[in-house]
């Protein structure tokens, strides 16, 4: 629309160029004088080629800026209407003396080609400087935040949830052992995935998801503020980008266990919190030598082992432990592992 609009703009504009170079150069009073009309049609043929030219040339510098135009959030579109109003109509003024001072049939299609493309270029301006245009009048492009009474200015200690941190339950020992940073702010579409897991058909995704939901409201029966928070990033389609896209839009942290959600989030600039790797990080240490007591609860993989856990969860694997399932006994750290899921002992008996 935008090649044709401006293309045919041109062709009149060359058409009355033509005309009045041929009325200048021929005999006005001459009933045989074609020199005007051949002056039109040869304008209109210059202005065919060159509008098209020039039309897709302007198309392609516009044209990444028309397809971010297409997924701007709401302050664009405003800040870019508010371009085009004050760039457009700024050149309609300043245009005024062109219609005056030249012939009608050449200043009104001068007139209106640089209204267009006026309006056109101050609409991309305004759109991609829509922060800071706001920001000069005072105004904010961030999404307040709704249907609590957390406020409109969660800066500072306040942390999204992620439904992997809601399921996985840790942050419901951190919140008893006052160890949350702050307030706990959950998307309608983070609590509109759990939601899903909770109705899903299988028992195991149905039982994870009602289990986000307890913790969730677990931890804001012991106090601490939980709010359900009604922005929705309509300019991403997956939760994991809409939940970059508000951390950094509302510039709080990021609480989850998901690793590739941490590492994606951690590039763009949000802080970060895991539960999971405080855990490890504060997983005491064993050495070899060392002497636990761990209950035994089933066989391990190889003949004559005994595999049981520690209170923190790491995994203990026992020689010549097969017979003592059940039992709780001594044991002496011999070796560890590290695993993808953490560190793994391997002990034998104690002896008496």
């Amino acid at each position: 629309m935008f090649v044709e609009v401006t293309r045919l703009l041109i062709v009149i504009l060359f058409t009355a160029l033509g005309y009045a170079v041929g009325h200048h150069v021929g005999v006005a009073d001459d009933p045989s004088n074609f020199a005007p009309l051949a002056g039109a049609a040869l304008g209109a043929c210059f202005g065919y080629v060159g509008g098209g030219i020039g039309a897709r040339g302007a198309r392609s510098l516009f044209g990444q800026a028309e397809e971010h135009l297409l997924k701007a959030p709401p302050a664009q579109l405003l800040t870019g209407a508010l371009g085009a109003l004050a760039a457009g109509g700024l050149a309609a003024v300043v245009g005024v003396p062109i219609v005056v001072a030249l012939p009608h049939f050449i200043g009104l299609p001068l007139y209106s080609l640089l209204t267009w493309l006026a309006a056109s270029a101050g609409a991309r301006t305004g759109a991609h400087r829509s922060g800071e245009m706001l920001a000069m009048a005072g105004l904010s492009s961030r999404p307040l935040v709704r249907a609590t009474s957390f406020g409109a200015d969660p800066e500072g200690d306040a942390a999204l949830v992620d439904s992997s941190a809601a399921i996985d339950g840790r942050i419901l020992a951190l919140a008893r052992a006052g160890f949350l940073p702050g307030p706990l702010l959950v998307p309608r579409f983070v609590l509109d995935e759990i939601q899903s897991i909770a109705d899903a058909q299988d028992p195991s995704r149905r039982r994870r998801g009602r289990r986000g939901l307890e913790v969730l409201q677990a931890i804001r029966s012991m106090g601490t503020a939980v709010h359900v928070l009604d922005d929705e990033m309509v300019e991403h389609s997956e939760v994991d980008a809409k939940l970059v896209a508000l951390a950094l839009r509302l510039k709080v942290g990021l609480l989850t266990v998901d690793e590739a959600l941490q590492r994606v989030a951690e590039l763009q600039g949000v802080r970060c919190l895991n539960p999971g790797q405080l855990a490890e990080s504060i997983r005491p240490e064993h050495s070899s030598g060392d002497l636990l007591r761990v209950p035994i609860t089933r066989p391990g993989r190889d003949e004559g082992q005994g595999v049981g856990f520690l209170e923190d969860g790491t995994m203990v694997v026992v020689t010549d432990a097969d017979g003592l399932v059940g039992s709780e006994i001594d044991v002496r750290i011999t070796g560890q592992v590290q695993t993808s899921l953490g560190t793994m002992l391997f002990a034998a008996v104690a002896a008496d």
